[in-house]
């Protein structure tokens, strides 16, 4: 080393010394790189006539150098400039990266905005679509609407659901929307088979409906349309099912497929609402000359079997068993009875406190041979200022009299209750018949107060 910047370099010239590379290198990254070239590479500064340019990795501090060696033609001497290659690096480093940091920006500010984007145009509308799908699913039709969207491949998806559901639209019509929409919540699958469960279930019927459909002729249709419409609101108010239209009947039934504790109670607050907008229709039919209907119910409770009664083809959720064959009996007796609603001895014990009821008679109903206790439904316990009328006692009074073998002390009640209904009571008239036969013809001590009836009707 002749010269050098270093300040190792610098006090061993002063005190006229002549230090070594090797030794300098220890202590100085520059001087370091260059002795490294020295050893390392093929350079011969003996052999060197032009400038040379090479670049070396600092041993002390891992930097980069670029170090150009000049001869000067003077002794051999050669000039060695070494110069730390971030000094012209550095701006390109740091351009590049602001370049990258520019990019990462930029990078994000358009992936929020295709966020953004991607969100109005198409996960919003998709999301609008599938609450269009939940109402179609849940047969909630007239909630579908058509939903605009700037994209047309979601606006023609819009489109062909909105038409989708006045294509289901049309077959609503035909079955029960409620009970549909009660068996795909619960997940209740499309296939035969049903469990044994207590229900309540009712009839209904047009009193004289054979000859109102002579009359009118192909205008029966409004009128029957008016009935049906009038039992349909009463079921589905009081929580029902209805089963099926049978002509001029319902079949309803209550405590299926939603479970409901009060399905006795509730099918007779059912009934009695079918008669009071039967009797507004009737009101209406006479100040404009209409048909008025009159309608007999019959209500029954037991153990029966209800689920998706048919074949694989073609299923209707229902009941069937031995209640719902006298509940269809019950309706029948009221033609005998003149009374609108009878319900069943299981029935009146389960609504309890809720009915006010009269106890009509025991009979034995066609297809069974055990008796069982009929009432005739006046009102609900719930209903304002209802109360039990006092003919009511003097007629169950009456009918323990005739099943204890007092046929005059019967005839006797039977006559007042009569007379205290307005003078007319039809299982008043019955009773009293009965009685006077057993007056004439007392019958064998073995003798059971039970009503045989031969015929469906």
């Amino acid at each position: 080393m002749i010269a050098s910047a270093a300040s190792a370099a610098l006090k061993r010239q002063r005190r006229g010394e002549t230090p070594e590379l090797d030794r300098l290198a220890r202590d100085h990254p520059m001087l370091a790189s260059v002795n490294v070239l020295l050893r390392r590479s093929s350079l011969s500064l003996a052999d060197l006539r032009e400038t040379r340019q090479l670049q070396a990795t600092g041993p002390i501090d891992g930097k980069d150098y670029f170090v150009t060696f000049s001869s000067l033609n003077f002794n051999n001497w050669v000039v060695a400039t070494v110069i730390p290659a971030s000094d012209f690096l550095a701006s390109i480093q740091r351009s590049a990266m602001i370049l990258l940091i520019a990019l990462a920006i930029l990078t994000v500010v358009v992936a929020a905005i295709a966020i953004l984007l991607a969100n109005r145009l198409v996960a919003a509308p998709l999301l609008r679509i599938a609450s269009q799908l939940k109402h179609i699913e849940d047969f909630r039709l007239d909630r579908v609407i058509r939903l605009a969207s700037p994209l047309r491949e979601l606006d023609d998806l819009s489109g062909i659901l909105l038409q989708m559901s006045r294509g289901l639209a049309s077959f609503q019509k035909y079955m029960p929307t409620e009970l549909v929409r009660t068996l795909v919540s619960q997940g209740v699958e499309p296939r035969p088979g049903g469990h044994q469960q207590t229900l309540t279930v009712m009839f209904t019927d047009i009193a004289g409906f054979t000859g109102i459909s002579e009359e009118l002729g192909d205008r029966v249709v409004h009128v029957l349309g008016e009935y049906l419409e009038a039992v349909s609101t009463a079921v589905l108010n009081r929580r029902g099912t209805i089963d099926k239209f049978i002509g001029d009947g319902v079949m309803a039934f209550w405590g299926a497929p939603a479970p409901n504790e009060r399905h006795a109670a509730d099918a007779c607050a059912a009934a009695l609402e079918c008669q009071h907008l039967l009797a507004l229709q009737r009101a209406e039919a006479e100040r404009s000359g209409g048909t008025p209907l009159r309608m007999r119910v019959g209500i029954n409770t037991g153990r029966m079997l209800v689920g998706n009664i048919g074949s694989s083809k073609r299923l209707s959720y229902t009941v069937i068993g031995d209640p719902v064959n006298v509940a269809s009996r019950l309706e029948a007796l009221g033609k005998i009875y003149g009374v609108d609603v009878i319900i069943g001895e299981d029935t009146r014990t389960a609504a309890g406190d809720a009915v006010i009821v009269r106890r009509l008679d025991r009979v034995a109903v066609y297809g069974r041979i055990g008796g069982l206790a009929i009432y005739e439904l006046l009102g609900m316990a719930e209903d304002r200022g209802a109360e039990v009328p006092q003919w009511v006692e003097t007629y169950e009074a009456g009918l323990a009299a005739y099943e204890d073998r007092s046929w005059s002390e019967a005839v006797r009640l039977f006559e007042a209750t009569a007379a205290r209904h307005g003078g007319v009571d039809r299982p008043s008239e019955i009773l009293l018949e009965r009685c006077r036969g057993c007056l004439a013809d007392p019958p064998p001590t073995d003798w059971i107060p039970i009503s045989i009836l031969e015929s469906k009707t």
